[in-house]
């Protein structure tokens, strides 16, 4: 593994995809404003750039090294031809890890998928004797990089950003909305690991707890076909008026469904990190999940975990947080003391300090 670098005052980032509220994108952006404010000389690359960040984000075909073995980063997700490209060059790399989801989540609904995630853990095998530190956003992820072999390893968390969250909620999204009766919220893209079809399952049994409770799913249809499948359970099932697919919203809207929310349940079985489950932590909104992957960690023993999806039981804990205002109370107090972990003035501190040992 290569040692330290000395005298380097440029650092750029490399992402996979920019999007407008896609956490890896806006975790690039918060370091580049870090490193810029250090006195780096910093921009943040990619293979996909969504309109809205075009001029914010460059093409990732516009960079080019300055010297032999120049130090970037890279925000590693997924296979891509931008790791090629990289690993084409001659540079090292500070690897931030986001983790990859098992290919076996995607096989029955978009084979394509699963062999680009495929090709994404064999990057990281490649990556990995030209990697002189390696940071994962959760030690979930810090353990997979150590079953890769990579020895030097740290965790930084996914920062967030007060300023996107103290909104003023979309009135007319609350008014469409709150009808009365208790509202369930998951955000994510609608993929298989997300399970979002026990989501429906939990509000089919407590829907004969309360008749008036809904689902809000927040979150594009990332995979088509298990979409399609998922919307052909929700009627089979006959919630079609009480399930609502919102699709990828604006920021200001995301904020909205949140403060339209009672409860933020998680049937996810596969989470690197899990950043609405801090959002949810931060807006004050009870989190009741399955405790897989890293969600154990980022709740840090705030929130509700469970181990089995007793879909009955679990309506009946729902049921119970809605309506007993002091354990609701008690649990939005634990969170907002553990949601201060992910804020920016304690994640920063991190980062200074694993970048101390480098520079």
């Amino acid at each position: 593994m290569a040692g330290p670098v000395s005298g380097v005052r440029r650092l750029h980032q490399f992402i996979i995809g920019a999007a407008p509220g896609d956490a890896i994108t806006d975790q690039a952006l918060t370091l580049r404003r870090w490193l810029r404010e250090a006195g780096f000389d910093s921009e943040v690359f990619a293979e996909s750039i969504h309109p809205q960040l075009a001029g914010v984000v460059r093409s990732y075909t516009e960079y080019r090294a300055r010297q032999s073995g120049e130090l970037v980063v890279l925000h590693h997700s997924i296979g891509s031809d931008l790791v090629d490209e990289l690993l084409e060059r001659d540079v090292r790399f500070i690897l931030m890890y986001h983790n990859i989801t098992p290919p076996e989540f995607f096989e029955p609904f978009d084979p394509g998928l699963a062999a680009q995630v495929r090709r994404g853990r064999q990057q990281v095998e490649r990556l990995r004797d030209r990697t002189i530190l390696g940071l994962a956003d959760s030690p979930f992820n810090e353990a997979d990089l150590r079953r890769a072999g990579y020895f030097r390893t740290g965790v930084l968390p996914i920062v967030l950003d007060p300023d996107r969250y103290d909104l003023e909620p979309n009135p007319q999204l609350l008014t469409r909305y709150r009808i009365g009766g208790p509202v369930l919220l998951f955000v994510g893209r609608l993929v298989p690991h997300k399970r979002q079809e026990d989501l429906v399952r939990l509000l089919y049994c407590y829907h004969r707890i309360d008749p008036r409770a809904r689902l809000l799913l927040v979150g594009d249809p990332w995979v088509p076909a298990y979409a399609d499948w998922l919307r052909d359970i929700v009627d089979d099932v006959g919630l079609g008026n009480r399930v609502c697919f919102l699709g990828h919203v604006s920021q200001r809207d995301l904020v909205t469904c949140y403060r339209l929310a009672d409860v933020y349940v998680s049937m996810s079985e596969h989470e690197g990190f899990g950043k609405p489950l801090i959002e949810s932590m931060y807006l004050g909104v009870p989190v009741v999940a399955y405790a897989a992957g890293a969600v154990p960690a980022t709740l840090g023993g705030a929130g509700v975990l469970f181990r089995y999806k007793r879909f009955e039981a679990l309506a009946e804990l729902v049921d119970l947080i809605v309506r007993d205002s002091g354990l609701r109370m008690r649990l939005v107090e634990r969170q907002r003391e553990r949601v201060r972990e992910f804020l920016e003035p304690r994640v920063r501190a991190r980062w200074q300090k694993l970048m101390s040992g480098l520079f």
